[in-house]
C-alpha cells in the first residue's frame, strides 16, 4: 500500500512541476532539476524507511511513523510548484525548506527506532551498516534544510534563470547534496569499522530478499503510474468535437505502448537475477525516472503553444535517448551475470543482448528525428511524431523476429 503511494507522490512531481508553463530552455532546465531532486529525495528517503519496516514489520511505532512520511512527502512537489507558478513564491520556498526538513528528520527518526529492535540482530552486516548510517546523513539533510530557512525570503536568483525565484529555494537541493556526502561517508567508515562477511543462514538471506522485493515493488508502482499519467497529461488539449478526440486518443496509445514495452522486459530481469545488485538497482531506477517523466515531457509536444511545442519537440527524444541508452546498459549488465556463477541460460543472453542493441538503435532513431524541421507535417501530423510511432512499432517487430530466430524451441 505505502509502494503505491510512493510511487503517486513521484508521479504527481512529474505533472506538477513539468507542467509549468515556461518560456524558454532556462526555465525548463530549472524545472527539470527540481524533479529530479524530488524523484530521488523520494527514493532516498523512501529507502531508508522500507528497509526499517520490512525489519520490524509487527512494529506499530515504525507503521504510524511509515505513514505518516508518505503523507508529508505528498505535499513536497505541491510546495515545489507554489515556487515556480504563484504569487507566494517565497512562502512556497518556505514551506517547501520546512517540509523537507521534517520528512528528512521524520525518516532519520524511522531508522533509529529500527536500530533498537530486537529483529535488528538478524539483519546482513551490509544492512546494518547503512541503518547505522542512515541517521547521520538524514539528520544532516534535515538540519541544512532547516538552516536554509536563514537565508533573506525576499532574495531572488538572477532574472535570466527564474523571474523572482526565491534563492532560499536551493535549500532542497544543499539538503539533499549534504544527506548524500555525509552518508557516503558515514557508509565508508562505519562498513570499514564492521566488516561485512557473507551470511548464508536462512533468516539473513530472506530478510536480503525482502529489502531487494520492497525497492522492486516501488518500481513497479511508478510504471503503473507512469500510464495514468499517459492519460492526464494530455487532457489539457482542445476538444470542441467529436474528431478532436483522435489525437489524444493516439497520442495516448503511443506512450501505453512505450510504457508498456519496457515494463514487459523489466520481469525478465528480475526473473534471471533474483539476488541483490546495486548497480541493477540504480540503473532500474533511472530507468523508472526517465518513463515517469516521459509522458508530461510529451505533453509539451502536442499543446499548441509554439513555444512549449518546440521545447517539448526538443526534448523528447533525448529523454527517450536516456531512457533507450539507460535500457540497453542494464540489459547488458545483466546479461553479462554469467561471468559470476549465475546460472543464465544462452537463451536469456541471447535475449538480453539483443534488447540491449536495440534499444541503443532505437534511441539513436529518436535522436536522429531530432534533424527533422520542427515545421515538417504529414497531414496536420507533425512528421517527428510519425518517425517516432514508426520507430517504436519497427523496434518491437525486430525485437519479435530476433527472438523467434534464436529461440532454441524454434521449428
Amino acid at each position: 500500500m505505502m509502494d503505491g503511494a510512493i510511487g503517486i507522490v513521484i508521479a504527481l512531481a512529474a505533472y506538477v512541476l513539468m507542467s509549468v508553463p515556461v518560456a524558454g530552455w532556462s526555465q525548463w532546465w530549472v524545472l527539470l532539476g527540481s524533479f529530479m531532486l524530488i524523484f530521488w529525495v523520494v527514493v532516498f528517503l523512501w529507502d531508508h524507511a522500507a528497509n526499517a519496516l520490512v525489519l520490524a514489520p509487527y512494529d506499530s511505532r515504525l507503521f504510524v511513523l511509515g505513514l505518516f512520511l508518505v503523507v508529508l512527502l505528498i505535499p513536497l512537489p505541491f510546495s515545489a510548484r507554489l515556487v515556480f507558478s504563484s504569487e507566494v513564491k517565497g512562502l512556497g520556498a518556505t514551506f517547501l525548506l520546512i517540509n523537507t526538513g521534517v520528512v528528512f528528520g521524520l525518516a532519520a527518526l524511522i531508522n533509529i527506532i529500527a536500530l533498537r529492535t530486537a529483529e535488528s540482530r538478524a539483519m546482513p552486516r551490509w544492512a546494518l551498516a547503512d541503518l547505522r548510517a542512515a541517521p547521520i546523513g538524514l539528520m544532516a539533510g534535515s538540519l541544512v534544510a532547516f538552516l536554509s530557512l536563514l537565508i533573506p525570503s525576499e532574495m531572488t536568483v538572477p532574472e535570466g534563470l527564474w523571474v523572482d525565484l526565491p534563492a532560499r529555494a536551493f535549500g532542497l537541493g544543499w539538503a539533499f547534496a549534504a544527506f548524500f556526502v555525509v552518508l557516503i561517508v558515514a557508509v565508508a567508515l562505519i562498513r570499514r569499522r564492521m566488516p561485512i562477511l557473507a551470511n548464508k543462514s536462512p533468516e539473513v538471506q530472506k530478510i536480503s530478499q525482502v529489502f531487494y522485493s520492497k525497492m522492486r515493488a516501488m518500481y513497479n508502482q511508478l510504471f503503473g503510474m507512469a500510464l495514468g499519467l499517459s492519460a492526464f497529461s494530455l487532457t489539457d488539449l482542445p476538444v470542441k468535437a467529436a474528431a478532436d478526440l483522435i489525437p489524444p486518443l493516439a497520442h495516448f496509445a503511443f506512450l501505453y505502448f512505450l510504457i508498456i514495452v519496457f515494463w514487459n522486459k523489466l520481469f525478465r530481469v528480475y526473473a534471471a537475477i533474483s539476488t541483490f545488485d546495486e548497480l541493477i538497482d540504480f540503473l532500474i531506477a533511472w530507468v523508472a525516472f526517465f518513463v515517469v517523466l516521459a509522458p508530461p515531457v510529451f505533453r509539451q509536444v502536442v499543446l499548441p503553444d509554439p513555444v512549449t511545442q518546440e521545447i517539448g519537440s526538443i526534448a523528447f527524444p533525448i529523454v527517450m535517448a536516456m531512457l533507450t541508452l539507460t535500457n540497453g546498459v542494464l540489459y547488458l549488465h545483466t546479461g553479462g551475470f554469467w561471468r559470476r556463477g549465475v546460472a543464465i541460460s544462452s537463451e536469456i543472453k541471447n535475449e538480453f543482448r539483443w534488447w540491449a542493441m536495440g534499444s541503443l538503435a532505437l534511441g539513436a532513431v529518436f535522436l536522429a528525428s531530432l534533424l527533422i524541421p520542427l515545421a515538417a507535417t504529414l497531414g496536420h501530423v507533425s512528421l517527428r511524431v510519425i518517425v517516432w510511432w514508426v520507430s517504436l512499432a519497427s523496434f518491437v517487430a525486430i525485437m519479435w523476429l530476433a527472438a523467434q530466430v534464436t529461440s532454441p524451441n524454434r521449428g
